[in-house]
């Protein structure tokens, strides 16, 4: 009842400024020649109802397909831009889902639908859940020395802005969202998540290349190879996701690998092990880029 008392008022709204601004311009037309000012007569108050009215739906089929055709472009969205690859955006998307389903104790077919799906009403019970989050954020920072987030109190204020601008994304346009993000900074925060992830997963294919060919490093040496601090090391390889994508890595490149060369490799001399097989596959690949290109 609410939301349907709001969206006449929107209406009338809309009506109420196309009738003044033409009762303005006919008033000064009126002035200029020389007419004075004087109450439109119910004829002149229709005729100039249906024309600025014609006016504004144009105006608006104007911007809508205006809009429209910039969203047909071929390249990605720009609010898709700070994810830099199509992995990074799919490990945050899939990052944010489970916020939703461990913090939110919603169900992981709600929180998919919720930041997928373009009716608003789908998104309605997630968007309450993360008001009562910012609302406990906000009551926690004015605590001093609380620091909320980081005791996991509450949600950060960034990943509180991250999950909102996703709910959006499958609704509002390029321009608008990127507007969100950058006033709520969440493009910073996404490129820097991009990057994070982009340099543990090159770091997870490089060792699934390595452990494939029989080559194992330790976190000196693994840490100069990938040009990181040790630390980084260490820390990738606690992270959940460094195993993931290992496991990944280690998958597609042993099957295309295996599909392309070991029957030739075999040839060539079957008393090879697994792992130097793996080191002339790697070989014959390296020498195929050129034609590949």
């Amino acid at each position: 009842m609410l939301r349907t008392g709001f969206r006449s008022q929107q209406s009338l709204f809309a009506a109420s400024a196309e009738f003044n601004v033409r009762g303005v311009e006919v008033s000064r037309t009126m002035e200029t020649v020389g007419m004075g000012m004087r109450k439109l007569s119910a004829k002149d108050t229709t005729l100039a109802r249906k024309n600025f009215s014609e006016a504004y739906e144009q105006t608006k089929l104007d911007l809508i397909k205006a809009a429209r055709d910039t969203g047909t472009s071929e390249r990605h969205p720009e609010y898709l831009w700070p994810d830099g690859t199509e992995d990074a955006w799919f490990h945050r998307k899939s990052a944010v889902s489970r916020v939703i389903e461990k913090r939110g104790g919603f169900s992981s077919r709600v929180a998919t639908i919720a930041i997928t799906d373009s009716n608003w009403e789908t998104k309605e019970a997630v968007a309450r859940w993360l008001r009562n989050e910012l609302k406990v954020l906000r009551e926690a920072e004015a605590k001093t020395g609380t620091a909320p987030a980081r005791r996991k109190v509450a949600l950060s204020r960034t990943m509180i802005s991250d999950i909102a601008l996703e709910l959006l994304e499958c609704i509002g346009g390029d321009s608008l969202i990127c507007l969100f993000q950058e006033l709520l900074d969440v493009d910073r925060h996404r490129k820097s998540v991009s990057e994070n992830f982009i340099q543990l997963d090159q770091a997870a294919a490089t060792e699934a290349q390595l452990e494939l060919q029989g080559v194992q490093m330790g976190v000196r040496a693994f840490a100069s190879l990938m040009s990181v601090s040790p630390s980084s090391v260490t820390r990738w390889r606690k992270n959940p996701a460094f195993r993931e994508r290992f496991d990944f890595h280690k998958k597609v490149w042993g099957d295309v690998l295996r599909d392309e060369y070991f029957d030739q490799i075999r040839n060539e001399a079957t008393e090879r092990s697994e792992a130097e097989c793996f080191r002339r596959a790697f070989e014959l690949y390296g020498l195929s880029l050129p034609a590949r290109r």
